[in-house]
């Protein structure tokens, strides 16, 4: 590194993946990391999280706001203050550029900026280092992706063995089986394993199958596909799961059969493709390739389609590990595949006159193909 360049991330650990993979330290307010021109790292964090900072947070140095207060003085608001003493830790250590990533709060571009110190966008900085998974970090993928499988087949079986009444609405404990019913039970599944549903969990039927990911709503129904897609976190390692099955409870339609039949087989490409030095664009073809040949349609429908319409509308899947979205994505565009990265691959199709169907799996990369952390099977009975 330069001897006047520092790089320099900043936010919340609790919120901002990037800044916590850094410095491993997880905390609810902001916090402001440096490595300086001379190789050593620094991280400023509120002034009652030092001790914990000292013993956990991965720095050279911890110090707090008032440890680098500027000429002027500090400011009255908590965050802006933080700011401002980072500006100056890097004037100190006579920094002329920072090197940033895509998660840097404005407020500290700001005050970076203010003090005439250059910001550099680097589009790989905090992406690359996350792609490529330790081997602990694969260890934690498998254990988030084994608490979410648990929490599906809890939540298949249930719809699957629901009793229906006379209208073929499914009943559960004397009332009406919704989908938020179900994704209720889900994230107290995902609690009772230390893991949390940040985000909800899908649990939809027709008609909102349609839109590939509306969380549901309203009671399910015996014979109709039901997709459940649940993407807990890990509350201690942070590290997410992933998995989609759908689940019929009763007999499918002709046509639901053909679809999963079609999903499965993409699927199963899909996982297959994944390999070291071919590209998440590729990936996505071969999936691309499956779906058409099956007679089903991809991308969005045109704004006159009728509801027969069946297609999948979304790319083949996407990285994950401390977010549940990580670059790169198995889509249009999807750049060269890497050994340790892991990813979801997620085919589906949906109607809003047949319901939907969608199978996604967790898959590692390895250096003579793939790896899958999931073991539940994938059909549409689960009684």
């Amino acid at each position: 590194m330069s001897n006047s360049i520092a790089k320099v991330l900043a936010g919340v650990p609790a919120v901002n993946m990037t800044l916590f993979h850094r410095i491993q330290f997880s905390v609810g307010d902001s916090a402001f990391f440096a490595q300086l021109p001379n190789g050593k790292t620094t991280l400023l964090v509120r002034d009652i999280e030092m001790d914990r900072a000292k013993r956990l947070a991965k720095a050279d140095k911890i110090g707090c706001a008032s440890d680098f207060t500027p000429e002027k003085g500090l400011d009255g608001d908590r965050d802006t203050a933080l700011a401002q003493a980072g500006a100056e830790c890097l004037r100190q250590a006579g920094v002329k550029e920072a090197q940033v990533d895509r998660t840097l709060p404005f407020l500290f571009a700001n005050e970076i900026q203010k003090i005439g110190i250059r910001l550099q966008y680097d589009s790989s900085f905090g992406v690359l280092e996350r792609r490529i998974k330790s081997e602990k970090e694969l260890q934690h993928l498998r254990e988030a992706q084994k608490v979410t499988e648990d929490a599906m087949q809890m939540a298949c079986s249930l719809i699957a063995k629901a009793p229906a009444n006379s209208d073929g609405i499914l009943q559960h404990e004397g009332i009406a089986l919704t989908s938020e019913r179900v994704r209720q039970l889900i994230s107290r599944f995902v609690l009772d394993h230390d893991c949390t549903t940040l985000h909800d969990s899908i649990v939809v039927t027709i008609p909102h199958v349609a839109d590939c990911h509306h969380f549901g709503t309203g009671p399910l129904q015996k014979n109709f596909p039901v997709i459940v897609d649940i993407f807990p976190t890990h509350n201690h390692t942070h590290y997410c799961g992933d998995c989609t099955r759908t689940v019929v409870n009763g007999d499918p339609s002709d046509q639901v059969r053909d679809m999963h039949a079609c999903v499965l087989q993409a699927h199963r490409v899909g996982c297959e493709a994944l390999r070291p030095e071919t590209t998440g664009q590729a990936v996505h073809e071969a999936v691309t390739e499956v779906i058409r040949s099956g007679g089903y349609h991809m991308g969005q429908p045109p704004d006159d389609t009728n509801e027969d319409y069946i297609g999948m509308r979304h790319g083949t899947g996407h990285g994950i590990g401390l977010d549940i979205h990580e670059p790169i994505l198995l889509a249009k565009g999807g750049e060269k595949i890497m050994v340790n990265e892991v990813f979801t691959v997620e085919p589906g199709l949906y109607s809003a006159k047949y319901g939907g169907v969608r199978v996604e799996d967790m898959v590692a990369v390895t250096t003579t193909g793939h790896v899958n952390f999931n073991t539940l099977q994938s059909g549409l009975d689960w009684k």
